[in-house]
C-alpha cells in the first residue's frame, strides 16, 4: 500500500473513532479527575478505565484518554509502550506475565513455569494461541521476590507460581473457556507483533533538523510530511571560553601567557587596535 493510500485508510479508520468512553465510563473518568488538580496526573488511572472500555488498549483508546488528559496521543503512547503491564489488542484475552528477573531466574523458577505454561497451552514466551486466548510472554520485576516465581494472569498476581499449583490453575483456566490441554497439542503458538501498528512515535519533517522541530506532541503521525507550523528554533552559538577569545596574550608566540598589561585588555582589540582572528 502506498504513503497515501495508508493515509486515506488511516484517516477512514478515524473517522469512526468513538470521541469519549460510554456514560458509565465517563462518570468514572470525572471521579478520577476530581481528585486530581491537573487532568494529566490521572493519566495512569484512566488508562485503566479504557482498558475495561476496550478489553484492551487499542489506538482508540490512546485517542481518547489524550484528549480527556489535555496530552498528546505521542505522551499516552509512549506511558503504554514503558509500562509492560497495560494490556494491548496483541495480547490474549488471559495474559500470562512470567517474572524474568534475577530472583525469579534464579534456580530455573522462571524456565519451570514457562515450560508448564507451554506444556498446557502450548505457547512459548512471546506467544499466542491461535485461538487468541491466551498468550505469554517474560516481563520485568513483579515484586515478592522472596516467593519466586511470581506469575500474573490477567488481574491476578501469584507467588511461588509452579508445580501442582499452577497446574490447577492452568486446568480451571482452560475449563473456564470450555478447553482442555489436548486442544492446544501439536498446535504452535503465533509470534505476538508487539509493534505499535497505526501510531508511530514520531517522524522527522523535511528541513526541521536545520531550522527548527515541531514539538514532541504536535507531530500529528496522520498528518502528511512537511504540513503545520514549527514551534522551535534551534538557538544560535553560545558564547563560551570555547568559542570566542577570553583574554589577550592567552595565545602568545611561546604558549605562554602574556604580559599583566595585556591580559587586561578588551576581548576586542590587542594594543595594536586589530581584532582577534
Amino acid at each position: 500500500m502506498s504513503p497515501s493510500n495508508m493515509q486515506s485508510t488511516n484517516n477512514a479508520v478515524r473517522a469512526n473513532w468513538r470521541k469519549e468512553f460510554s456514560p458509565e465510563g465517563m462518570k468514572k473518568f470525572h471521579e478520577y479527575a476530581d481528585e486530581y488538580p491537573n487532568k494529566r496526573s490521572a493519566l495512569m488511572m484512566v488508562l485503566r478505565l479504557a482498558e475495561e472500555e476496550f478489553g484492551s488498549i487499542t489506538d482508540e483508546a490512546m485517542q481518547i484518554v489524550a484528549d480527556l488528559c489535555n496530552v498528546g496521543v505521542s505522551h499516552v503512547q509512549g506511558m503504554v509502550t514503558f509500562y509492560t503491564h497495560f494490556k494491548r489488542p496483541f495480547h490474549g484475552k488471559h495474559r500470562f506475565m512470567v517474572c524474568a528477573t534475577l530472583m525469579c531466574a534464579l534456580e530455573n523458577n522462571t524456565d519451570a513455569a514457562l515450560k508448564q505454561v507451554e506444556a498446557k497451552l502450548g505457547i512459548k514466551t512471546g506467544e499466542i494461541t491461535a485461538d487468541g486466548l491466551f498468550s505469554c510472554e517474560k516481563v520485568e520485576c513483579l515484586a515478592d521476590c522472596d516467593k519466586p516465581p511470581v506469575v500474573q494472569c490477567d488481574k491476578e498476581h501469584f507467588t511461588s507460581m509452579k508445580g501442582p499449583q499452577l497446574d490447577a490453575y492452568l486446568d480451571q483456566l482452560l475449563k473456564s473457556e470450555g478447553k482442555t490441554a489436548a486442544d492446544y497439542q501439536g498446535k504452535p503458538g503465533i509470534k505476538m507483533d508487539q509493534r505499535v501498528p497505526t501510531l508511530p512515535s514520531h517522524f522527522n519533517f523535511p528541513g526541521e533538523s536545520q531550522v527548527g522541530a515541531r514539538h514532541f506532541e504536535n507531530k500529528d503521525a496522520y498528518s502528511p510530511e512537511g504540513q503545520g507550523e514549527l514551534t522551535t528554533k534551534i538557538p544560535g552559538a553560545l558564547a563560551t571560553p570555547l568559542t570566542v577569545p577570553v583574554a589577550d596574550g592567552v595565545n602568545g608566540a611561546n604558549g605562554a601567557l602574556g604580559s599583566k598589561h595585556n591580559a587586561g585588555k578588551s576581548h576586542g582589540s590587542n594594543q595594536n587596535g586589530a581584532g582577534h582572528g
